[in-house]
């Protein structure tokens, strides 16, 4: 019975809000309640879990779940520190897993560690090496770094803003990581810096010039030769060296 670990992490900062984002402005849960909060809900996970559920085989481990609101400032290093290590404590309590999904934001940064994500990627796999494959779904405003794409088997990223895909996102999440644990694919993530800077209407993918990049990209996954494709957008406040403005992979 193949094992799958659902971890999330979830915040968008605001490098210009001057107070900094503490420990006690998340919401936590571990274990079993990761998963049967998310029931019935329309999140990432809870696509995640309409798609395993198709799959009576598959046993889900509910591993840690840290929510906080966006446009929270910078992260404290301590905060931080102790949600790491929550999280990543999940992780090592279930080494027996076959696959992981990360629901994570990619625009979260803490005071020393200006890529979250890309952190807690590398650091589950010091834990669980290179025999499972890790599908991590983010928000597509996220920063798109080298440490997450290197970590992530794939990464999948909302197709919408305003989002409204949230469990759409969930779901491909999902079917890409099932198609990942059987063999059936093994993706290959390449990003492509696209010099653009999209503001204002222009970035909601219905009706702006924003939404012909994610269209791209969708045609791209869904064309015959391609594993799946997808658009993101990063936020000037939190421009890194190993970043990108926009990206496909």
């Amino acid at each position: 019975m193949p094992k799958i670990l659902i971890n999330e992490l979830k915040q968008e900062i605001s490098s210009f809000n001057p107070f900094l984002c503490q420990y006690t402005d998340w919401v936590t849960l571990a274990g079993p309640a990761v998963l049967t909060f998310h029931e019935g809900l329309g999140t990432e996970v809870a696509g995640a879990l309409a798609v395993f559920a198709q799959h009576p085989e598959l046993e889900l481990i509910g591993g840690y779940s840290a929510r906080a609101i966006t446009s929270g400032g910078t992260l404290a290093d301590a905060a931080f520190a102790q949600l790491a290590e929550e999280f990543l404590s999940a992780v090592r309590a279930n080494l027996d897993v076959d696959a992981i999904y990360f629901c994570l934001h990619g625009a979260c940064a803490a005071q020393t560690i200006h890529d979250c994500e890309g952190y807690l990627l590398a650091e589950t796999r010091k834990i669980v090496g290179e025999r499972v494959p890790i599908v991590t779904s983010l928000d597509l405003h996220g920063i798109l770094t080298d440490e997450i794409l290197t970590h992530s088997d794939a990464v999948v990223l909302y197709h919408t803003y305003p989002h409204v895909d949230f469990f759409e996102t969930g779901e491909r999440s999902a079917r890409l990581l099932l198609r990942i644990l059987s063999g059936e694919v093994q993706p290959v993530s390449v990003r492509i810096p696209i010099p653009a800077l999209v503001r204002g209407s222009e970035l909601k993918t219905a009706t702006g010039r924003w939404g012909e990049c994610v269209r791209a990209a969708i045609a791209f996954e869904n064309g015959p030769a391609a594993s799946p494709a997808a658009c993101s957008s990063e936020t000037l406040s939190r421009m890194s060296p190993t970043s990108s403005p926009m990206s496909f992979w």
